[in-house]
């Protein structure tokens, strides 16, 4: 049963890279159209990124967003900036790509920020998913951040994704994939990426 999930995920794994960012844009037309005036706080470094989503808590997708849509990066900002006025946090989905969606967003283009994604199947057969905030550093080092925090620095992809799969309890990787803040997708690949790989 393990193989054949494991198949099964891997062969269907370029359709739900087209599948995300696709519903993820119908959603944020259907519900965070409201939040299309909210300026976004940009030009940050990543640890300024960082110190910023530190003041939100994580709230899974839930059936509304069909348990996986990206939110507007708007969406993001108007919840930062309602705990810096109010002290509390809207109610509403901040899943691991709503954090990655905004730092990709307000990160200095100099970092060259990114969506990053990682899928893995754990020891016990669940498959499990993980998105963040790909940047690289003027001295070629690669770090992401997201609601997981800050990790890095990594010398390539391959070296994050063995981290993230330990941290993950898994036992294989599934595929990974970029996307540019626009939800455009960059690159992708299945197994772990080979050490040439950013």
């Amino acid at each position: 049963m393990y193989k054949l999930k494991l198949f099964l995920t891997k062969l269907f794994y370029p359709v739900a890279l087209f599948w995300w960012p696709t519903w993820s844009k119908i959603y944020r037309r259907l519900y965070h159209r409201k939040y299309k005036d909210v300026i976004l706080d940009i030009c940050q470094s990543p640890q300024q990124a960082m110190e910023e989503m530190q003041k939100l808590k994580w709230a899974p997708d839930n059936s509304r967003a069909l348990w996986d849509a990206i939110g507007d990066a708007r969406w993001v900002q108007h919840c930062i900036n309602t705990v810096d006025q109010t002290g509390k946090q809207p109610k509403g989905s901040l899943d691991c790509d709503e954090f990655a969606v905004w730092a990709a967003q307000c990160t200095h283009p100099r970092f060259d920020p990114k969506i990053f994604i990682y899928s893995w199947i754990t020891r016990s057969g669940k498959l499990k998913g993980h998105a963040m905030c790909w940047v690289r550093t003027k001295d070629g080092r690669f770090f992401h951040i997201g609601n997981w925090g800050q990790y890095g620095p990594y010398r390539n992809l391959r070296e994050a994704c063995s981290v993230i799969l330990t941290l993950g309890n898994g036992s294989e990787t599934v595929g990974w994939a970029f996307y540019d803040k626009h939800l455009n997708l960059r690159d992708w690949g299945r197994e772990l990426p080979s050490k040439n790989i950013w």
